[in-house]
């Protein structure tokens, strides 16, 4: 029986981007082309989840199809992925809709690329390259029967038992960033993993492949890290999906020891990484690489004591490399730092020096160092106060 979910579409989907698939499928039958809302999109209207992107498949070649909407539609193309066949399309009301050209996929090693091939095949042969049945759902958008599902794997079924289940037994294996995808479909929607998925899981996180590349793994955890809900990080834990980069991660970390939450995902990132030695794979740029570094450092010198010694332990460091080190070690010296050292600066400059009567030289420096000093102390707090230590402490060296 042919699900239709024309009403989902009507409610959910708006008004510009009806205009724009209106269009694609007016063009799509006028040249005898298949054309579906493909993955995602089919799956969050199923689910009455608010619609972000639009992808359409195409049972052909999508550029070609893309060049065809741009001459008989008042739309342009604005990009275009010549290895994989796809473009985007600009329409005259500001949307914009990713065309795909239905292919196949193949993977010669775990963790790479696949290699794309057999570029407009039917949709079943494409949705066998996706990652989970709840992601394999098209939704016609040509013919008599629009707006109906087109399932070869049971997604819809999946989706309202709210499972989560890959398409065959090797997938894990093909693509591992596939595991941390299932994690964010688990907590972002609420959903379980399917037996077989689970078991396929842990016996691939039981011997994770030290040679594949890590790009793709980083990529899906900085997503997964970025949904806004507690327990992230233990979960990644409680389930062994750590192990695909960390060996010795740090365990069961309370989040509501975080100081701030900006760039979260890496905070999260460097407690799976600091315990262990830096892995090339993960390509990490020099900025997560210093925080790294800067981690490690911390967790291995003596803590400051006076406010000056903390000033000058954290004042260079970056604030994610803080919040790392304070989730590990609840060293109160940081939250003091961040909550009340951070802000204060002195406020004279060489300038007032120089007006006082002092000779430039390298004791300005020492001198500022005095007036911080005071100043973290809270013995002295305005910039006039700053001059009046000054004068009072050229009297006391006279």
């Amino acid at each position: 029986m042919a699900i239709s979910i024309k009403q989902q579409f009507e409610e959910l989907i708006s008004v510009e981007y009806k205009s724009a698939i209106f269009s694609a499928s007016q063009i799509a039958e006028k040249y005898n082309i298949k054309i579906y809302l493909i993955g995602g999109i089919v799956r969050d209207l199923i689910l009455k989840n608010q619609i972000k992107d639009i992808d359409i498949a195409v049972e052909a070649d999508a550029i070609e199809f893309a060049n065809l909407l741009e001459k008989e539609t008042d739309c342009e193309v604005i990009a275009i992925q010549e290895n994989l066949r796809t473009a985007k399309v600009k329409f005259k009301n500001g949307v914009e809709i990713d065309f795909a050209s239905t292919r196949e996929e193949t993977y010669t090693k775990s963790g790479v690329l696949p290699v794309a091939h057999n570029f407009g095949c039917s949709l079943e042969k494409d949705v066998k390259r996706r990652d989970f049945a709840i992601n394999t759902l098209g939704l016609k958008l040509t013919g008599n029967d629009k707006f109906t599902l087109v399932d070869y794997f049971n997604g819809y079924k999946d989706i309202l038992n709210k499972k989560i289940r890959i398409l065959h037994d090797k997938s894990f294996i093909d693509d591992p960033s596939r595991i941390i995808r299932a994690l964010k479909f688990k907590v972002r929607f609420d959903f379980e993993f399917e037996e077989q998925t689970f078991t396929l899981m842990q016996d691939y996180l039981n011997n994770v492949d030290k040679t594949m590349p890590l790009e793709r793994i980083k990529s899906e955890l900085k997503q997964y890290f970025s949904i806004q809900k507690k327990g992230l990080y233990n979960y990644l834990i409680e389930t062994n999906a750590y192990k695909l980069i960390s060996n010795n991660p740090i365990k069961e970390v309370d989040e509501t020891t975080f100081q701030n939450e900006e760039n979260l995902w890496f905070i999260y990132f460097v407690l799976l990484l600091v315990n262990g030695e830096y892995d090339e794979r993960l390509n990490l740029a020099s900025i997560e690489k210093k925080i790294l570094l800067e981690v490690k450092e911390m967790l291995n010198r003596k803590t400051p004591n006076s406010n000056l010694e903390i000033y000058n332990e954290y004042i260079d460091k970056n604030d994610v490399s803080l919040n790392v080190y304070y989730v590990i070690s609840k060293d109160k010296t940081v939250e003091k730092f961040l909550n009340a050292l951070k802000q204060i600066k002195v406020l004279i400059t060489g300038k007032d020096l120089i007006e006082l009567g002092f000779i430039p030289s390298a004791y300005f420096n020492e001198l500022f160092e005095k007036i911080l000093k005071e100043k973290l102390e809270g013995k002295i707090q305005t910039r006039e106060e700053e001059l009046e230590f000054v004068k009072q402490f050229i009297k006391k060296e006279e």
